[in-house]
């Protein structure tokens, strides 16, 4: 999977706009004594998002090493680095989560975000960011359990939502990630297999925060992050017809994979289909009027650590 391909590369520069709150990070940044001139690794980089999220607390002579295996986030992610690199050095490479191009007892803090989600292998990943991490130093895994958070089902209206299509869509969830995972493509309930993980491969101080950002919009979309909330709404609304097909073959191989049959598949997505045109039409009217609300639950994003033992 290339991330640098434009559907992917939007979805993560536009998810990581308000991932976190700045207070989280500060009160993060104390949690895992952060301090200034870390030597850091960050896997899976992308574009550098935590580099810049992360600079202010150990940046100040410090060097932060960013790895991808995408050559094209790469070259952006050093292209918009001087942006937010002052006072240290930030540079950047490709190369392999599994085979990390740094010696052994490197790194002062070996980070990633979304990155042991999407391997077949996460533990592997994990021991490499171990080893190239000094001992005494710090690993941070800041992953999601997207299961939990896809199993969420919207009351469309009073009536529309049955405790039966409830399940349905709960079992055919369960089943796509069974699915996904078989086919290599990741863990979707990863984070909280993750501090097992950890103390299976010798971590010591393991402990785990829930990112406080909670799923909410109100009227009138006075803070900037229910105003972009707004515009990630308006963009689903206007789904290209090339997306959703995308979507749908996904979707559709990955539910196949992890055991479910065509009939359920099909039966499935009749119902989901009428719901989903419900919805866009409900909510495309609410937005239009300026009194489109929703409240739908606590982030599922976790930001795990460890410490390599002395």
């Amino acid at each position: 999977m290339d991330w640098s391909e434009n559907h992917l590369k939007r979805m993560i520069v536009e998810q990581r706009k308000h991932m976190w709150r700045d207070d989280t990070i500060e009160m993060y940044s104390r949690w895992m004594k952060l301090t200034q001139g870390m030597t850091v690794v960050d896997v899976g980089c992308g574009l550098g998002y935590l580099g810049w999220t992360f600079w202010k607390y150990f940046g100040h002579k410090g060097r932060y090493f960013g790895l991808d295996q995408s050559f094209g986030l790469i070259d952006e992610a050093y292209s918009i680095s001087d942006t937010w690199s002052q006072g240290g050095v930030a540079s950047f490479q490709q190369g392999d989560a599994y085979k990390l191009p740094y010696p052994d007892d490197f790194a002062d803090w070996t980070m990633c975000q979304t990155l042991l989600m999407h391997l077949e292998y996460p533990e592997k990943a994990l021991k490499e960011m171990i080893r190239v991490t000094k001992p005494g130093g710090l690993i941070m895994c800041n992953e999601p359990d997207n299961l939990s958070a896809s199993m969420m089902v919207v009351d469309f209206s009073e009536n529309s939502v049955t405790d039966d299509y409830t399940l349905q869509h709960h079992r055919m969830m369960i089943t796509w990630a069974r699915g996904r995972k078989k086919l290599g493509f990741g863990d979707f309930a990863i984070a909280v297999k993750i501090p097992m993980m950890m103390r299976d491969l010798g971590l010591i101080e393991i402990d785990s925060r829930c990112n406080d950002t909670c799923n909410f919009v109100q009227p009138p979309y006075e803070t900037s992050r229910q105003k972009y909330r707004i515009e990630m709404a308006k963009k689903y609304l206007e789904e290209d017809e090339e997306g959703d097909e995308r979507n749908r073959r996904e979707f559709k191989e990955y539910f196949l994979a992890g055991g479910g049959s065509l009939s359920s598949y099909y039966r499935y997505m009749k119902k989901a289909d009428v719901l989903k045109e419900e919805y866009k039409k409900m909510h495309r009217q609410n937005i239009e009027n300026g009194t489109w609300y929703r409240a739908w639950g606590a982030s599922s994003f976790f930001c795990i650590k460890g410490r390599k033992e002395l």
